[in-house]
């Protein structure tokens, strides 16, 4: 399944990043509140699922039919790429840091490259090899890992390996549903739907409920947080995978990195590192590098 980077995918894709991007934003607000990581998850994916499940009953219910043969990648989506991705990179966090966790989440470019190769027919071309390999190296300079932030252990590892594993199977999952009739939109609604169902035994639901019953800002705050960073991201990240292949879109999603940073300077006043600014740069050069079009010269 071979497509073409067309600057529709490629806008869609960025958007999807940048969006992504202000989840830090919204975590930040809700973590002092007393809300867990796990809490945070099932209402980020939950109020997303309920938001767009209305939205298709209203206005779109053809949306809800789809190929019975996509109903698997719609699982593996929601229940693999988006479940285990939270989960295991909640894990990683805890038995390592944050930014050991992130740049381990950015493993899942190289895994879906490696994937495609053997899953859709891709060729792995070496301009697609440098950008992938930049794109780590940027996350890695912007996290700052590199400066010798955060402690490895053997489990965190693992746990950051699974989370990017995880978050690469999404765009795999979603691209062979695709590929099979299914509309970008069902992807959304029915991963979303797994993810939901999925993610409730890790949420501890009645102490949840307990907190927003305490502190009515809470559900606010974690509805701003679906529609910005999770609803509007995923649908316009599934939309792009209809446009462009699967891991070119898994590179250009690191830009995600990028945004988180810039929206922490802006917002939260955090210094930008100088390391932190070469990656990225590094993590820009390579979604130019990956999209721009070199004129052939005949002679």
């Amino acid at each position: 399944m071979k497509k073409k980077n067309s600057t529709l995918g490629i806008i869609l894709v960025l958007l999807a990043g940048i969006l992504w991007g202000f989840s830090g934003f919204f975590v930040n607000h809700l973590k002092p509140r007393g809300v867990t990581s796990p809490q945070i998850g099932i209402m980020r994916l939950g109020f997303t699922f309920i938001i767009i499940l209305v939205w298709t009953l209203i206005f779109k219910c053809d949306v809800l039919k789809a190929p019975k043969r996509c109903y698997k990648y719609f699982a593996g989506a929601g229940a693999l790429g988006m479940v285990g991705s939270t989960i295991f990179y909640f894990y990683a966090i805890e038995m390592t840091s944050m930014a050991v966790a992130a740049v381990l989440m950015y493993t899942a470019p190289i895994i879906v490259v490696v994937l495609s190769i053997f899953i859709f027919r891709e060729h792995l071309t070496l301009l697609k090899s440098a950008c992938c390999i930049a794109s780590f190296l940027g996350a890695a300079l912007v996290s700052g890992i590199v400066g010798g932030i955060g402690n490895i252990s053997i489990p965190g590892l693992l746990w950051g390996c699974a989370a990017g594993f995880s978050y690469a199977l999404y765009s795999i999952f979603s691209s062979l549903a695709l590929s099979r009739g299914a509309k970008p939109l069902s992807v959304t609604t029915y991963a979303f739907g797994f993810a939901t169902i999925a993610m409730i035994p890790f949420g501890n639901i009645p102490s949840l409920i307990e907190k927003i019953s305490n502190d009515p800002v809470i559900p606010l705050i974690a509805l701003a947080q679906a529609l910005v960073s999770c609803l509007a991201p995923y649908v316009l990240y599934t939309i792009g995978l209809k446009f462009t292949n699967a891991s070119n879109a898994s590179i250009m999603s690191t830009v995600e990195l990028v945004a988180a940073t810039v929206i922490g300077r802006v917002a939260f006043g955090e210094l930008v590192s100088i390391p932190a600014a070469i990656g990225i740069v590094l993590v820009i050069g390579s979604v130019v590098m990956l999209n721009v079009k070199i004129p052939h010269k005949h002679y």
